[in-house]
């Protein structure tokens, strides 16, 4: 029985993985998180994640912060550094430094910060991109990942995605699932 509930989850899974690769551009609504956005023709959208044919990662973390030690409020988004070149190194080797930018996401001015990375010491380097914005009392943390073969294509489309976002007003139903960034800040489900 469970072995077929199992079976049937991944299924369903897959499915919408698949369903929602096909066709153009689509608008996503995402109130758990507080967004909506655009995302590519024929990315897979899953729980906060949307890969690419080419195997681009794009993810979206969203942290509450009304809990959040002042400090770290008040720092922001210079405060949230050593967590996210903390979360870099933990999937990646970091080539130097980020290069830092300043744009803005929905609306809102955002920090942006450039990696040069690799999976391993010998692989090709790949472009990571941070984006960084506060809207009222939650904090916005997307990520994408390009490897070589898919930077020329997939880095346009992320960009319009970006260029697309919108922040909705969010409910106080929204549940907890990441983990706290060092006890600064509760994060909300993706």
């Amino acid at each position: 029985m469970r072995e077929a509930f199992t079976r049937g989850v991944a299924l369903a899974w897959l499915a919408a993985a698949l369903g929602c690769a096909a066709g153009g551009p689509r608008t996503i609504d995402d109130p758990e998180r507080g967004c909506r956005y655009v995302a590519p023709a024929r990315w897979a959208v899953f729980d906060g994640e949307l890969r690419s044919p080419g195997s681009s990662l794009f993810t979206i973390r969203v942290f509450d912060l009304r809990e959040a030690d002042s400090g770290f409020r008040d720092g922001l988004p210079d405060s949230i550094l050593p967590q996210l070149e903390e979360w870099a190194r933990s999937y990646y080797v970091v080539d130097g430094t980020p290069v830092r930018g300043e744009t803005s996401v929905g609306g809102q001015p955002a920090l942006e910060l450039t990696y040069s990375v690799r999976v391993r010491a010998e692989d090709p380097v790949m472009k990571m991109l941070y984006w960084v914005v506060r809207s009222a009392d939650r904090l916005f943390v997307l990520r994408a990942v390009f490897p070589p073969r898919a930077l020329e294509t997939d880095e346009p489309a992320v960009r319009e995605l970006v260029a697309s976002w919108q922040f909705l007003d969010v409910t106080a139903s929204s549940r907890l699932t990441h983990s706290p960034l060092r006890g600064r800040a509760r994060a909300l489900r993706p």
